[in-house]
């Protein structure tokens, strides 16, 4: 018998034996348990989302996908005694309840490939969070059918007032799963998904059925809803599948759904990178858990509670009552209302100071907090909170503007609306989770006085968006600029596009090569004199202008080459630089991105003090105007973008259209013709390719636009570049054999008249060197 190899691994707090990690356990796909391990532990910010709190059943995998698997229930009594279980069911075994990333790996270094969740969560164990239906075709079965049976019954589900999130299986079908508040047990909310399925069944009973025998299904889906019977599971979200091709149960959008033809293509080699460029499908999914249909109420009406201890008036709303005066003011006057006890809401409120509140329902009313530096980012960073005076619930949905000489005159904004639940209780404050469109995340909530507390967030998120680098969203082209309502317009600055990280007075400013310029703009450093923000991440354009206010790129990026810290700090008082921000991803706790662009740019504006090197970039109505203005004053062009549109981290989008005064492109050098005349001892002309998607188009050669000085500038650069013996592009390549080959890494701009029949450019001519955007 082989030595078992292991080692230890630090994951977080915790130390976690590794044993094998060379061992293959997916053999076609070559995949080790050590990519395994990582791939668990990699997700874990957001797989945890989805399973902190259940109970898990694992099917292990000891000897890879192809030798024997079993499941495993009971955790073992080896377990490391860190990990928590939950003793349930009939047999009292003793399930695993995954609290953190460590967890994962300590189940993944077992060869746990398959997690599987039962459907309900702590302290609930008794009570279902979701309503599943699971549509199982028979094997050999088209997936392509499946869907549209999926759309219909997603369609016949919400007629009942559900929201249905799907997912693929990891396998051949599909899970549709309903959130819901957990006030039921599980034998009601079966009997509820039955009437809901059988009359769905009968009126497409040539396709599906309710039969679980597979002899009866006679080749037709199965609509499964008796997995949500006590002591059954589904998989996981993100979770692992033993079989070929190492698929994983991959939440989706309905829109992504209709797109696919075959489950497998989310598996371990391409889901992190799916979630960290899409988000997770199903991130608030608890916000839209509702009532069981048979056992909802009608609206609960308002009522006066009893007097209670915690407050000095048996009337909660008394101290609220007596700052406001509501013929003045359009806040709520209120009434104490009982209902779900979940909800919450936390307003931006733009006072004299600007301030974060967060406003959880307790006992008919919203116990609220002020928390002046908004929320914390990830764990460790801790942020004060004052507790206030108790709001009507009415405030749930109150986003306006108080107006001046009222208590807390200013603007107040919805920044986050949904449910929580409190996860642990101590004597010193308790444990919430959040869960909205807008933000989710796990929480504690530390006294420390009477009214003060420390809000600390406990589980990471997947994505850093203040360290990590982000990639901007991009535009598509457009000859003129659309019209229509739908559009907003603003200028198209000519500068250096650039991402602003700031976070606790530190900021960070990259390129969209991510080239790390912060120490190149001193005079861009100074974020709380700039920022109305604790957090944030900003797209901007970094521009140098001249005496009329035009930006002139060649001085921009004399700035961004200078090098030497007096030389920098000299070129900031004699070639100062302005930084127009036209958009902001994250701010002070949560990400913006799926927020309309109008919505984006209403906090943008609120975020950025005046006077200071940082200017908003301003929109318009009028597309034509503003695109004639710029023809006229000699600028670049504009950009029309949809008023309503998501922000799409590194996507090419026609959300966002490019418009300019000339028609150019950038491009990459993929070589060079030999020089001669004048030119004999430098080039004549560029081979040019332009990237589209993760292929090169070639584009011909540009021989004009370049004077003498420009010419030893590119020069220069071309020597920084490897040379290639040959290059794969799409078109036929020019002067193949008498051309020198460069490894595609140098971006120059070129304008041309338009694209020929095989898609070369047209009278190119050379624009300028791209040095913000190259590799080298």
């Amino acid at each position: 018998m082989a030595k078992k190899q292991t080692q230890w691994a630090q994951v977080g707090k915790r130390k976690v034996e590794l044993s094998n990690l060379d061992k293959i356990i997916f053999p076609e796909d070559e995949v080790l348990k050590a990519e395994v391990i990582e791939y668990y532990l990699t997700i874990a910010p957001t797989i945890l989302n989805h399973i902190k709190g259940r109970a898990m059943t694992l099917i292990r995998f000891p000897d890879g996908v192809h030798g024997e698997s079993f499941y495993q229930k009971n955790r073992p009594q080896w377990a490391p005694e860190w990990i928590e279980f939950a003793t349930l069911g009939k047999e009292e075994k003793d399930y695993i309840l995954p609290t953190e990333p460590a967890v994962l790996v300590w189940i993944a270094n077992l060869a746990g490939l398959e997690l599987h969740q039962l459907h309900s969560r702590k302290p609930h164990f008794d009570k279902p969070d979701y309503m599943v239906f699971d549509l199982d075709p028979p094997e050999g079965y088209d997936f392509r059918k499946v869907v549209p049976i999926a759309f219909e019954l997603k369609a016949h589900i919400e007629t009942y007032g559900y929201t249905p999130f799907v997912k693929t299986t990891g396998g051949k079908g599909l899970h549709i799963c309903c959130p819901l508040e957990p006030a039921q047990g599980f034998s009601e909310v079966f009997d509820a998904a039955q009437l809901i399925a059988q009359p769905f069944v009968e009126s497409h009973q040539n396709d599906t059925t309710l039969h679980i025998k597979k002899e009866a299904r006679k080749g037709r889906v199965l609509v499964d809803i008796y997995r949500i019977r006590s002591g059954q599971s589904i998989v996981s979200p993100y979770s692992l599948r033993g079989r070929v091709g190492a698929p994983v149960s991959m939440p989706l959008t309905w829109d992504e759904l209709a797109d696919v033809t075959n489950p497998a293509v989310f598996n371990i080699k391409n889901a992190v990178e799916k979630v960290m460029a899409d988000g997770d499908a199903w991130e608030s999914i608890d916000a839209y858990a509702v009532e069981l249909h048979t056992h909802r109420k009608a609206k609960a009406a308002s009522k006066k509670l009893p007097p209670n201890k915690k407050h000095k008036s048996p009337e909660q709303l008394e101290t609220y009552k007596q700052k406001r005066d509501f013929e003045k003011t359009p806040e709520p006057a209120g009434e104490i209302i009982t209902g779900g006890n979940n909800n919450f809401v936390v307003h931006r409120h733009h006072a004299s100071h600007l301030h974060y509140d967060l406003r959880l329902e307790q006992e008919g009313v919203l116990k609220s907090w002020a928390v002046p530096r908004g929320f914390p980012p990830r764990p460790g960073v801790k942020r004060l909170a004052v507790q206030t005076e108790d709001h009507p619930m009415e405030y749930l949905k109150f986003d306006g503007k108080i107006p001046k000489g009222q208590y807390g005159a200013g603007e107040m904004w919805i920044y986050a609306l949904g449910k929580y639940q409190l996860t642990k209780e101590k004597k010193d404050g308790f444990y919430f989770r959040l869960n909205s469109k807008e933000m989710t995340g796990e929480y504690r909530m530390h006294k420390t006085k009477e009214k003060e507390f420390l809000l600390e967030r406990v589980d990471a998120p997947q994505i850093d968006w203040l360290n990590q680098f982000i990639d901007p969203m991009l535009s598509e082209t457009a000859d003129k600029p659309p019209l229509g309502p739908d559009n907003i317009y603003e200028l198209k600055w000519d500068g250096i596009r650039a991402l602003i990280a700031y976070e606790e007075g530190k900021m960070r400013i990259y390129t969209r090569n991510h080239i790390d310029v912060t120490a190149q703009f001193p005079e861009l450093l100074e974020g709380e004199k700039a920022f109305r923000a604790t957090n944030a991440l900003f797209d901007a354009e970094i521009v140098s202008l001249d005496a009329t206010g035009k930006p002139i790129f060649k001085k921009v990026i004399n700035r961004m080459a200078a090098r030497g810290e007096s030389n920098i700090q000299k070129l900031s008082k004699t070639n100062p630089v302005y930084c127009y921000v036209f958009d902001c991803l994250y701010l002070d706790g949560r990400t913006l991105i799926g927020e309309p662009l109008t919505k984006r740019k209403e906090w943008l504006k609120d975020a950025i003090r005046p006077d200071t090197p940082y200017r908003v970039s301003e929109f318009v109505e009028d597309g034509e105007s503003l695109f004639e203005a710029a023809r006229e004053h000699g600028l670049e062009g504009i950009m029309a973008k949809k008023r309503d549109s998501k922000y799409l981290p590194g996507r090419r989008s026609d959300c966002w259209l490019k418009v300019k005064v000339r028609q150019s492109a950038e491009v990459l050098i993929i070589g060079y013709t030999a020089g001669k005349g004048n030119r004999g001892q430098t080039f004549g002309a560029l081979h040019i390719a332009e990237r589209v998607g993760k292929e090169l188009h070639y584009r011909g050669k540009v021989g004009t636009g370049f004077d003498d000085n420009i010419i030893k500038e590119v020069l220069k650069e071309l020597k920084k570049v490897d040379t290639l013996k040959s290059i794969d592009v799409v078109g036929e390549l020019l002067d193949r054999k008498t051309s020198t080959w460069l490894d595609p890494k140098l971006i120059v701009e070129v304008s041309y008249s338009k694209l020929t029949p095989d898609n070369m450019f047209r009278e190119p001519v050379f624009l300028r060197l791209r040095p913000d955007l190259s590799e080298v």
